[in-house]
């Protein structure tokens, strides 16, 4: 990609990152991190190697505490090490330079488990100075600058990294800094708010007052913990007789906190048969009208981006328990349902000594 088709905005910014994110001692030590990394994984993610790559190496580097940049690649991990024979086979094509890189992805997709972030992360740490990391934070970066390319529709996951990656490389030249350090200049800029927060009331919905501070506090934490469990336990959940979480080619999470151009769906699912989509929004601490409206605001963006054929799209908010503002609104919106969930947590006082003791 030529540089000079980089807006000075989308520049400036990034190299106002760059020089700000020198003061943050979470990132120095990510910087510092590179080459630890790199020593340790980079030979056996070569293409002599990887053939013969020791499950115990691959599961090690997936977590944070080993690779230190990228937090969530071990929720794949038991998917992608559940056949690896198949793994190796797939990572050999991965990192076989004599074909191009939009035609060597393929066979990695097909893995289970296998998404984007941890993909190009293998190959980030095999060719360091070639491949970007293309993830999440770093798509949303992109997108937020003006700098994401736009293949055809129908493009294939390879065909899309290869798009992206010119994106990085010809960025990594015009900043003057590594793709280990662009990498973290995305993780830097990135806002990790949620975005329901736009949607929060200036001051407590009369029923979020009538719950204790410290009830309330634990609840909110808790349904941050059931996001990922409803996603991590999919298959254990009476929705799963119906719908299948989201994927697409290279993104097995695709429908966990799907990006749109107006926020991040909880959970993004679509019907086994039927030709039928369906947003799922946890209630958190929002209001009932906040919810609903977000709802529908998903709604309409999947109806007019994502529906083909005559597909339709639904919803469902998920709380721990309704309120008279919700199933109002849910009455006269048929599209919408809920469902209610029961989580608790509570210590209580053990068995004495002398009780223990009984035989």
């Amino acid at each position: 990609m030529n540089t000079h088709s980089f807006s000075d905005y989308a520049l400036g910014q990034l190299r106002a990152a760059k020089a700000a994110m020198v003061d943050d001692v979470e990132i120095a030590e990510i910087l510092e991190s590179q080459d630890e990394v790199f020593a340790r994984y980079s030979p056996a993610f070569q293409p002599d190697r990887i053939i013969n790559l020791e499950e115990d190496v691959l599961r090690s580097f997936l977590r944070i505490e080993n690779n230190h940049h990228w937090s969530g690649l071990h929720r794949q991990v038991n998917r992608v090490c559940a056949d690896m024979t198949a793994t190796r086979a797939a990572l050999a094509e991965l990192v076989n330079e004599t074909r191009p890189i939009a035609e060597r992805m393929q066979p990695v997709t097909d893995i289970k488990g296998m998404g984007k972030g941890i993909i190009t992360a293998i190959l980030h740490v095999a060719y360091p100075g070639k491949y970007g990391v293309w993830n999440n934070t770093s798509n949303d970066g992109l997108d937020a600058l003006g700098l994401l390319p736009h293949p055809p529709r129908g493009a294939s996951f390879g065909e899309r990294y290869a798009a992206v990656n010119e994106v990085f490389v010809a960025l990594s030249v015009e900043l003057d800094v590594d793709l280990w350090t662009l990498d973290t200049i995305w993780w830097y800029l990135g806002d990790d708010d949620d975005e329901e927060d736009l949607d929060q009331p200036a001051v407590p919905s009369p029923e979020t007052q009538k719950v204790p501070p410290a009830t309330k506090t634990t609840r909110f934490a808790l349904e941050r913990h059931l996001h990922d469990y409803m996603f991590d336990n999919w298959d254990m959940l009476d929705l799963a007789q119906d719908w299948d979480i989201y994927t697409r080619d290279g993104e097995p999470e695709a429908g966990y906190e799907f990006r749109t151009s107006i926020g991040r769906i909880d959970l993004l699912a679509k019907h086994k048969r039927a030709p039928r989509w369906l947003i799922i929004e946890l209630k958190r601490e929002k209001s009932s009208d906040a919810v609903v409206g977000q709802v529908l605001r998903y709604m309409g963006w999947v109806q007019k981006h994502l529906c083909e054929n005559g597909e339709t799209v639904e919803g469902l908010v998920v709380a721990t328990e309704g309120d008279p503002q919700l199933h109002y609104a849910l009455t006269v919106v048929p599209s919408v349902s809920f469902q209610s969930y029961e989580v608790e947590f509570r210590l209580k006082n053990g068995p004495s000594f002398e009780e223990f003791a009984k035989p």
